[in-house]
């Protein structure tokens, strides 16, 4: 059992030293990427790099997959399934940097901030309203592929508040994958 941890510990190590890495495309030779996005908001999805550290992303979303957030009688919330979820649109800027680099992959973790509004079927304790405002502080991991070297994938939680109606804390869950132009 010992050799078997060894030998993955030690893989692990050759895998993730850097070797001769061969540059990817996302963010240098190509700076503009569109994919989508699935879980909340699920979306369509576009990233701008303006240099190699600094972006601006945004989406256009149609649903929300998995529970919703619904209240009761007494303004007590709890997770439903509801059919008639939103549209929204969101865009944020996103500092990004280096974690580990080799032959196969890039990865990097961004952070950054921006917005969120959301139209249609908002619902709180005080009712429904036509409009959600929301403040976000986007937080992710981004995974950029030797081959193809246009391709970027990633995995992003964005806490944040609603700002209109009433304060109301919520989290925004996203994996997906781009496509550099």
């Amino acid at each position: 059992m010992k050799r078997v941890i060894l030998a993955a510990i030690l893989f692990a190590c050759i895998a993730v030293v850097p070797g001769r890495a061969h540059a990817t495309e996302v963010g240098t030779v190509r700076p503009f990427g569109l994919g989508i996005q699935v879980f909340d908001p699920t979306a369509l999805i576009g990233k701008l790099f303006l240099d190699r550290h600094d972006a601006v992303d945004f989406g256009l979303g149609f649903w929300g997959l998995g529970p919703d957030r619904c209240y009761d009688a007494n303004g007590n919330w709890y997770y439903c399934n509801r059919s008639d979820q939103f549209f929204s649109v969101h865009f944020d800027y996103l500092y990004e940097d280096l974690i580990f680099e080799n032959h196969v992959l890039r990865l990097d973790w961004h952070a950054g901030a921006g917005g969120r509004m959301i139209f249609n079927s908002y619902r709180n304790n005080t009712g429904a309203h036509d409009v959600a405002l929301f403040a976000r502080v986007p937080i992710g991991v981004d995974f950029t592929f030797r081959r193809p070297s246009w391709v970027e994938a990633y995995v992003e939680v964005a806490p944040g508040l609603f700002v209109f109606p009433p304060l109301d804390f919520w989290i925004d869950v996203g994996v997906g994958v781009r496509a550099y132009f």
